[in-house]
């Protein structure tokens, strides 16, 4: 946390703009934090909207109201006309409140808050500004499902002459360029994000190493070139489970152990490029990603999505071809300020 907030480690905050604060009551006790951003690269596309992020607080709506209020002063001092959150920092990182599903455990880059959040935001005159649901697959509950978006995708990739093939670790650098390539390529159109610099993702990317098993990263190449891909990681949130919140000598000892057996995958990003729309890329990537839930890859045997934006019709139309429901559900609210 301390590299990711700092801006001689994170290089978005030498891009964007970002200010933290803290809440503390009469006695000196910290009881809520928030911070205040804007991201340049978003306000020239969405127009100027700012952001709040790594919102905590205790259940008072006089300390949530301070902390917003600050935010909401902080980002229109510098010309915003909106507020919109929780964006930690940005929507490529983590982001959204949690609405539905809290008795569920959260995988990892699936922000977990208390219930009660919810009705601080509103209290302090937020309102959803769209909402987001995770899914999850596990080979023993969706094999057949699981089974048929495979023999789909095999068939696409059979049909056009593709070829799939993992991220090649010796030449880590490389593909990582060519992740930002083609996440730039086909993210153009999607709903509130801006993708993210190559610096950025680089950074992203050396944090959670350790859990980039490289088989989960597919690349979908038409004549040798790329054109396609999905990125997953071992899901690091069953190593932090294991620790009960306290990551003492004993889980030190624990780790490399812990870390063979996580069975769960997180698909952290999946890219096509519009000038190959049509040749059943999404269905191969599917496909990838449902062979990581039969356990085809050892030893994963459950694949999570992060967030699935409502108005994501081609994501929500495999969900639903997989029998798949939400797992847990988020909202980004949202309000206007004052000129």
């Amino acid at each position: 946390m301390r590299r990711f907030t700092s801006p001689d480690h994170n290089p978005y905050l030498r891009e964007a703009l970002a200010e933290h604060f803290v809440a503390r009551d009469g006695r000196g006790r910290t009881v809520g934090r928030i911070t205040a951003g804007i991201d340049p690269a978003h306000v020239e596309r969405f127009g100027p909207h700012g952001y709040f992020g790594w919102f905590e607080s205790v259940d008072d709506e006089e300390v949530a109201r301070a902390l917003l209020e600050t935010a909401a002063r902080w980002v229109a001092g510098h010309g915003m006309t909106r507020l919109t959150g929780p964006h930690s920092y940005c929507s490529t990182q983590e982001f959204g409140l949690l609405i539905d599903g809290h008795d569920r455990r959260p995988a990892a880059f699936q922000p977990h808050n208390p219930q009660y959040y919810a009705d601080l935001l509103a209290s302090a005159g937020l309102r959803i500004d769209f909402r987001m649901d995770t899914y999850s697959w596990h080979a023993d509950r969706d094999h057949e499902q699981l089974s048929r978006l495979v023999r789909r995708g095999a068939a696409m990739t059979a049909r056009h002459g593709l070829r799939v093939r993992p991220l090649d670790p010796a030449h880590w650098e490389r593909e990582i360029d060519l992740v930002h390539e083609l996440m730039h390529a086909s993210f153009g159109a999607n709903h509130d994000m801006v993708p993210m610099s190559r610096e950025v993702l680089g950074f992203q990317t050396d944090q959670i190493r350790p859990f980039l098993d490289p088989r989960l990263t597919r690349f979908v190449e038409l004549d040798g070139r790329a054109v396609g891909f999905s990125m997953l990681m071992a899901d690091a949130n069953e190593v932090l489970a294991a620790t009960n919140g306290r990551a003492g000598p004993v889980f030190l000892l624990r780790y490399p152990v812990l870390k063979r057996r996580i069975g769960g995958a997180i698909v952290l990003m999946i890219g096509v490029r519009p000038e190959v729309e049509g040749l059943g890329l999404g269905r191969v990537l599917a496909g990838e990603i449902a062979r990581v839930g039969l356990g085809e890859i050892p030893p994963y045997r459950s694949v999570h999505t992060t967030w699935v934006h409502e108005h994501n019709w081609q994501s929500r139309a495999y969900m639903a071809l997989s029998g798949a429901r939400p797992e847990r559900s988020y909202a980004i609210y949202g309000k206007a300020l004052a000129a």
